[in-house]
């Protein structure tokens, strides 16, 4: 399947090959994407279930509003989470050796690519998922709706089920399978593992008569998908945060233990949202899924860099997780999770190589390791010698600064707890590489404007202050000359970020204060800060 890309200059075509042999499984299949330019990373295929359409399904509509429409960007993100939740729910069964699938809404030759409606809805509503979801007739009794709200800043806990009360009553008459449900998805809170929490909600976890119920329907169990701030750790795997009740006795257990679900509503075996696979072996270790949206979003004459997600959460401490990137088969790059950018060096101009990778989950000296990505075939440009994630406007990046948080990552430049209000703070904090701490670099006119990838606001100074000591903010984008900002070498990929053009103020840490939440602020231009040393890890 041929990937077709372009120089940033717009003057070297590349192909890139995608390697995925079709799946097919019980009578279920995973076909091989279509063909797409490298604009459209590669993504996963679900599981598919018949013919795509008949029966109970699990639909997915992204919603935006009429200014914030970004699919391109959000699409491969719904697909790559809907393929982690698909199997997080298989593996669930597979404890006890069987197969439950996901009956996800397809579509395609093959009825195996995901369904995905694209609706605006009116601005403003965005935080009213399920409203939103209603008005434009998304009501259909024997559906889970899965909304993506391009513009919502509430994250997690949007269920909504109408006419089920809390049924817990065994059998697949349940009114979970007679009435629809509604999940929201706020794009900071949409990742797989945010999914299979909101999914298993929407699948009836946890009912109040359940033996670990608390309240507003999670559990005192700990770890597991629902419940991960519990009193009780009944599973210590740090991967057990993946699977659906882990002490199988609450809402989801193919071979219940205790009573509780054998009389009860047991989504593994009454649900009709769930297929039925065959018996399998039995999983007795919890596996780590390979990562996703491998993608190279600079290319160069000798340098690369390459983007990612995760596709594995892990909870507890003493956890080392890292994604390992091949070339041609020979290891180049390993990386903590947090960071989702790999610049790659030292390549030799116009040549083709496939890369791959792999993510790996170790903890008291045992490692997982997942299976490789499919190959990802890239051209280098024909002549060498140009910095690949360099400052450049149009593109997207995290920048870290310098100082090391005690929990391993460097400290970033973050938006405060996803804020969308007007001058709320910006701060440093552990690297994460989520949308908080994303930025979009754009043409100022001799400067640059970095505008918020999470509120599409703008790094402002507050109150329009050029002066030492002036908090660091974000405000609606205008071209201000307080939303200016230059970005002077200091090496490699590494600058400072100097306000307007002909100041001598930088941003830093206040105080050079080195713990994550310290607020950002001016300070004089000084190279030796390492609060004012930003690293820029491209991605987009």
């Amino acid at each position: 399947m041929p990937f077709i890309t372009r120089s940033r200059g717009g003057v070297w075509a590349r192909t890139l090959t995608l390697v995925l042999p079709a799946l097919v499984l019980l009578g279920l299949t995973s076909a091989v994407p279509a063909t797409a330019t490298s604009t459209v990373p590669i993504v996963p295929q679900v599981t598919c279930v018949g013919d795509g359409s008949s029966g109970h399904r699990v639909k997915f509509v992204y919603a935006y509003e009429a200014d914030n429409y970004r699919y391109d960007e959000a699409e491969p993100l719904i697909r790559a989470a809907a393929w982690v939740t698909q199997q997080n729910v298989n593996d669930s069964a597979r404890r006890d050796g069987a197969e439950r699938w996901i009956r996800y809404a397809t579509t395609g030759s093959t009825g195996c690519d995901l369904d995905i409606d694209v609706r605006v809805i009116p601005n403003g509503t965005s935080n009213d998922g399920v409203g939103a979801l209603k008005a434009l007739g998304y009501t259909a009794s024997d559906r889970i709706y899965i909304g993506y709200f391009e513009s919502a800043t509430n994250c997690g806990g949007a269920v909504t089920h109408d006419n089920i009360a809390d049924d817990d009553s065994a059998g697949v008459t349940n009114r979970h399978n007679l009435y629809p449900s509604w999940v929201s998805l706020a794009p900071h809170c949409a990742t797989g593992h945010e999914m299979t929490h909101e999914l298993a909600h929407a699948l009836g976890g946890v009912m109040p008569n359940a033996p670990n119920y608390v309240a507003v329907g999670h559990c005192s169990d700990t770890n597991e998908a629902v419940c991960q701030g519990g009193s009780t750790v009944v599973c210590p795997d740090p991967l057990a945060v993946r699977l659906m009740d882990c002490g199988k006795d609450d809402y989801f257990g193919v071979v219940p233990v205790g009573t509780y679900l054998n009389t009860r509503w047991n989504a593994a075996k009454d649900s009709k949202y769930i297929e039925h696979g065959s018996a399998v072996p039995t999983m007795t270790t919890i596996p780590p899924l390979t990562p996703q949206v491998l993608q190279a979003v600079d290319v160069e004459g000798t340098e690369i860099v390459f983007t990612y997600t995760p596709s594995t959460k892990t909870y507890g401490s003493g956890i080392t997780h890292q994604v390992e990137l091949a070339r041609d088969g020979v290891t180049i790059a390993t990386v903590p999770t947090w960071e989702q950018s790999i610049r790659v060096t030292g390549l030799p101009a116009n040549s083709s190589a496939y890369y791959t990778f792999r993510e790996h989950v170790t903890q008291g000296g045992v490692t997982r390791t997942t299976a490789w990505s499919p190959n990802l075939i890239v051209l280098t440009d024909p002549v060498g010698g140009t910095t690949a994630g360099t400052i450049e406007a149009g593109t997207a990046s995290v920048f870290t600064n310098d100082v090391v948080d005690s929990t391993g990552p460097n400290q970033a430049l973050d938006l405060y707890s996803f804020s969308g209000a007007d001058n709320a703070p910006i701060v440093q904090w552990p690297q994460n590489s989520v949308r908080n701490q994303r930025w979009r670099i754009a043409d100022a006119g001799g400067a640059f404007t970095i505008s918020s990838v999470h509120s599409r606001k703008c790094l402002s100074t507050l109150g329009g202050s050029g002066t030492s000591g002036t908090a660091i903010v974000q405000l609606p984008c205008t071209g201000a000359p307080s939303q200016k900002w230059t970005f002077p070498l200091i090496t490699g990929v590494t600058y400072q970020i100097k306000a307007g053009v002909g100041t001598n103020q930088c941003i830093q840490s206040s105080g050079g204060g080195t713990s994550g939440g310290t607020p950002l602020v001016l300070a004089p231009c000084n190279t030796s800060t390492p609060s004012q040393r930003w690293t820029n890890h491209q991605i987009g």
